[in-house]
Parts: C-alpha cells; sequence; structure tokens
C-alpha cells in the first residue's frame, strides 16, 4: 500500500472516530488546496459566541446561522487537536480513543418541510409583486429537496468525494450535536485575512457549463444586474470600513466543476486587526447573495415566505487563528445529514424579471451538485 493510501485510510478511521464517538469536531479543504485539516477539542463542551470579536486570540473554527437566535446559536469549536490529514498516525488516534464519549444528543431530526414546485412558485410570484413595486432590488428564495437515505450514504465518503470533484471549493465536514452533522463545497469566499492581505468577493448568477467553452457563457440582463447588486452593496461595505484601496478583479466567469457563476473579487494589501475584521465579517453577513437588497427587507420577505428554518445554511463558517487570521465562507452547496434523509439546502436570486420555472431550475442544478457526487 503506497503512503497515499495509507493517510487516506487514517483520515477516513480519525474522522469516523470522530462520529462515532459523537465529537464536535471540524474537517475541510481549502479552495485550489489538496490538503484536508481537521480540527477537535478535547471537552465536548462547546462554546457559543454572540459577536465574532469575542473569539480573539483563540484558535478554532466557527460555525454561525443564517439568523442568530436562542435556537440556533453560532458556535466555536477549539483546536485542542488540530491535525493535517498527512500528519494522522497511529498515536493520534489513540489519542482522540482517549477522549470522553459525547452523550449529548445529536440533532437528527427529519422533520422539514419540503416545498413542492407549485408552492415554490407561488412564493416567486409573491416576491416578483414586492420587487416590481421597487420595495426591494433582489430577494433570495431557498427550498429544501430531501432524499431517502436510510443509512445509504456514507458522511465520511461523501466529504472526501466532495473534496476531489470540488478544488476550487470550500469543502466542509461539520458535526455539532446541537446542531446537526453538515457537508457541503461553498463556492462563496465571506472573508480572507492572512499576512498577504484580505480578500472577498461578489458571487451571483449560475448556469449549467454544459458542453459549452467557457469563453463561450453568455449572461441574461437578470443575472448580470442581479451580481452588480452584491458587488455595489461589497464596495459599500468595505468603503464603510475605510477599505477604500482594493483591487477589483472582475466580474468574469468562474467555474465550479459543471457549473458557472458570475465573480468580482476584492483584493487588499492592508491587513486591519482581527477587531475590526470581525466587525467587517458581521457588517458582510448575510450577503445579498443569500439574502438580497436591502438588507432589512428581504430577510423580512424571507422569514414571511420560507416555510422552512434556514437553520445554518447561508450562514458562514471556517477556521480562525490566534494571530488574527481567518478563513470564512458562506454555507452554500450544503446538505444536513438526518435520520434517514439528507436535506439538501439549495436558492437563488429572485429579481423583478425572474421567470419561476427558471428559477426552479437553477435550484434544481445546484441540488445536482451534491447529488452527482455523494450518488456516485
Amino acid at each position: 500500500m503506497d503512503s497515499e493510501a495509507v493517510y487516506k485510510e487514517e483520515l477516513v478511521i480519525f474522522l469516523s472516530k470522530c462520529l462515532s464517538q459523537n465529537r464536535p469536531f471540524y474537517a475541510f479543504q481549502l479552495p485550489e488546496s489538496e490538503e484536508i485539516k481537521i480540527g477537535t477539542q478535547k471537552e465536548t463542551k462547546l462554546v457559543s459566541y454572540q459577536h465574532l470579536f469575542e473569539l480573539g486570540g483563540k484558535a478554532g473554527f466557527v460555525f454561525a446561522p443564517f439568523h442568530q437566535d436562542e435556537k440556533h446559536l453560532s458556535w466555536f469549536i477549539r483546536s485542542d487537536i488540530f491535525l493535517s490529514e498527512k500528519d494522522i498516525t497511529k498515536d493520534s488516534l489513540q489519542v482522540l480513543d482517549a477522549l470522553e464519549y459525547n452523550s449529548e444528543r445529536r440533532d437528527l431530526n427529519s422533520e422539514t418541510h419540503v416545498s413542492s414546485q407549485e408552492e415554490y412558485f407561488e412564493q416567486i410570484k409573491f416576491m416578483i409583486a414586492d420587487l416590481q413595486q421597487k420595495k426591494l432590488d433582489k430577494v433570495i428564495l431557498s427550498r429544501i429537496q430531501t432524499i431517502d437515505d436510510s443509512g445509504k450514504t456514507n458522511a465520511v465518503d461523501s466529504f472526501l468525494k466532495l473534496s476531489r470533484v470540488y478544488p476550487s471549493a470550500f469543502v466542509f465536514f461539520v458535526v455539532i450535536p446541537s446542531a446537526g452533522t453538515w457537508i457541503g463545497a461553498s463556492p462563496e469566499t465571506l472573508l480572507i485575512a492572512d499576512d498577504s492581505g484580505v480578500k472577498t468577493m461578489a458571487l451571483a448568477g449560475t448556469q449549467s457549463l454544459g458542453d459549452r467553452k467557457m469563453e463561450d457563457i453568455q449572461w441574461a440582463r437578470k443575472e448580470i444586474e442581479e451580481q452588480a447588486y452584491v458587488s455595489k452593496y461589497i464596495e459599500q461595505i468595505l468603503s464603510k470600513h475605510e477599505l477604500n484601496s482594493f483591487i477589483r478583479k472582475g466580474p468574469e466567469t468562474v467555474r465550479a466543476a459543471n457549473i458557472v457563476h458570475l465573480q468580482t473579487s476584492y483584493q487588499l494589501s492592508v491587513v486591519p486587526d482581527f477587531q475590526k475584521l470581525a466587525a467587517l465579517v458581521e457588517d458582510l453577513h448575510p450577503t445579498p447573495a443569500v439574502c438580497g437588497l436591502p438588507i432589512l427587507q428581504a430577510q423580512k420577505l424571507i422569514r414571511k415566505q420560507e416555510n422552512h428554518d434556514r437553520e445554518y445554511y447561508a450562514g458562514y463558517l471556517g477556521p480562525i487563528a490566534a494571530n488574527g487570521s481567518l478563513s470564512l465562507f458562506v454555507n452554500l452547496r450544503s446538505m444536513k445529514v438526518l435520520k434517514d434523509k439528507m436535506a439538501l439546502f439549495v436558492g437563488g436570486g429572485i429579481t423583478a424579471d425572474s421567470i419561476p420555472e427558471k428559477e426552479w431550475e437553477e435550484t434544481c442544478l445546484k441540488a445536482q451538485t451534491l447529488l452527482n457526487v455523494i450518488r456516485k
């Protein structure tokens, strides 16, 4: 057996042990990286936080909901044990074995609302009416698609498959007993900050690449305007935080496996301290790409029209370091593992020009990015 096969096998064992111990843990692969990193804390009791600045000087992983409330808290998993996949040894596995079993019940509740196509169309029509009256510029409508599972899908295997198929995405596997088991491959950066600077992006618009070449992709007015709304908002937030000297690239077509998006990226050479970065994150979240514009009106309309709980879908997650660096991404292209099914969360941007049938097709396309991998 070659060395790569050995460490892959030990990675599977490590993740499987974390699952069997019901531990809070995380595993992720950063975009354009081939290295999976894993972390867990020795104690099973987690720390929740209200504001990101509370975590200054700490190292670990944050997992925040779309809307924070008493039911859905923002969680922090300390990196008491933090390894890359190649660092896992028999000693690492023995350390894990010595940790206490977490008796807290894991959230596997299978009761979730699944919108029919008819219901989704009605929700879109209601939203379009508000958009045409200029009450909003854009709003994101999401839905849940479930697939019966009955134990057929191996969570560890699904995560590893996603890491291979989507190397340009932030691929993640997070277990927090009270929040559930989440797996995904997010294409959207919320905020990255390290010694080289600060990065964020405006991402919107979705098409299937199919047999076309990237240079043959054409975008409709609706998609161009939708992405422009997000870009304008990001620039306003950067300006509010006196981060005006950014380099903007785009909008350009970017690829995620067989799907393409419109993206504008922003890069700054200046690196604010963690307190300022935390304030920036709180202003960026939720982005118009997962909520809409204006933000408050969009949130109100989402609560009125969506019949399901977004939970941690469209929230943010990622690692933070004690030195203040962070890599945070939007929780998109994700699914929650339930007792006897998988709940896939998908959504799309609705504007005054939206066509319900096309919006439904877009959500099906996004769901397929996960289904194509986990059902292989």
